[in-house]
């Protein structure tokens, strides 16, 4: 029995699940004002950065199954880096959670609930089953710029609600302060570069335990 990938598997079934429960859980009830609706909560990095590691753990968990069965040797290398690529996402969260918004918003609000998964139970399962688990291909330093993607994207939407449009014209509230003071131009580069440190980080400890290229 593969121990590795059978931990792996049980963390992607459980961030799966986790994920579409609470994000089903919005169409019918919501602490936070700003969602009225399910689809209001696509407005948060925080819930696309779930969704996001939850579609790679979704597509790992039959090719995980395959090779407890015997059926595969090793997980394809764009299945590991796509779960590179939400792994990064989820960790944005959280250091984001950690490091910024828990001096500003209630700790209620932040970590426990359904929070307590979608800022840190969620991020923490990717991780670990990442970078310890699920380690058959190496990270190559180029695919470092693919973990990006997620965080530039949500970027440019927040740029586009927050500063271009504005709130008092139909956009979003600056929820996430980036734009505080009006040093969006500071805070979102900041923003990038720690997300490209989390991903250097994480590719050099993933092929760290990562015996094969």
């Amino acid at each position: 029995m593969n121990k590795k990938i059978l931990t792996a598997l049980i963390l992607n079934f459980f961030m799966v699940v986790s994920t579409t429960a609470i994000f089903a859980s919005y169409f019918f009830y919501s602490e936070n004002p700003l969602v009225k609706s399910g689809f209001d909560s696509l407005m948060f990095f925080t819930t696309d950065s779930n969704l996001v590691a939850a579609l790679s753990a979704l597509v790992l968990i039959p090719l995980e199954i395959q090779i407890l069965r015997g059926k595969r040797d090793k997980l394809p290398r764009f299945a590991v880096v796509l779960k590179y690529i939400g792994m990064t996402a989820v960790m944005l969260t959280f250091i984001t959670v950690v490091t910024l918004l828990l001096p500003l918003y209630d700790i209620k609000f932040l970590l426990l609930g359904t929070a307590f998964y979608m800022h840190l139970a969620g991020p923490m399962a990717a991780l670990i089953s990442f970078v310890f688990l699920e380690t058959d291909s190496k990270i190559k330093f180029p695919e470092t710029l693919l973990a990006l993607l997620p965080s530039v994207l949500y970027g440019a939407v927040y740029l586009t609600e927050v500063v271009l449009i504005g709130e008092q014209n139909g956009g979003w509230m600056d929820f996430y302060t980036f734009n505080r003071g009006g040093y969006w131009f500071i805070t979102m580069p900041v923003i990038l570069g720690v997300t490209f440190l989390i991903a250097v980080l994480t590719r050099l400890a993933h092929n760290k335990f990562t015996k094969t290229d």
